[in-house]
């Protein structure tokens, strides 16, 4: 199961930044690598970036439409 997201945003010149990668990975480790070569790659190109690693949770059990836990007694409503 792939545990951590990599989300990658380029930094525009105004201040502003946006999304150009999410990606899937195994592990930190895996996540932190493939960060360390995306930054290399923009950077050779003059682009900044800044990225995070972050751990996916999987939900467990039902949701509501607005993606929140449901509780099992209010399931059974």
């Amino acid at each position: 199961m792939k545990s951590f997201a990599l989300i990658l945003w380029l930094l525009i010149g105004d201040g502003g930044q946006r999304v150009v990668l999410t990606q899937h990975v195994d592990s930190d480790a895996l996540c932190q690598t493939a960060a360390k070569a995306l930054v290399d790659k923009y950077a050779a190109r003059g682009q900044r970036v800044r990225y995070l690693c972050h751990e996916v949770v999987p939900e467990v059990g039902d949701v509501d439409v607005n993606g929140n836990p449901i509780e099992p007694e209010q399931a059974a409503h």
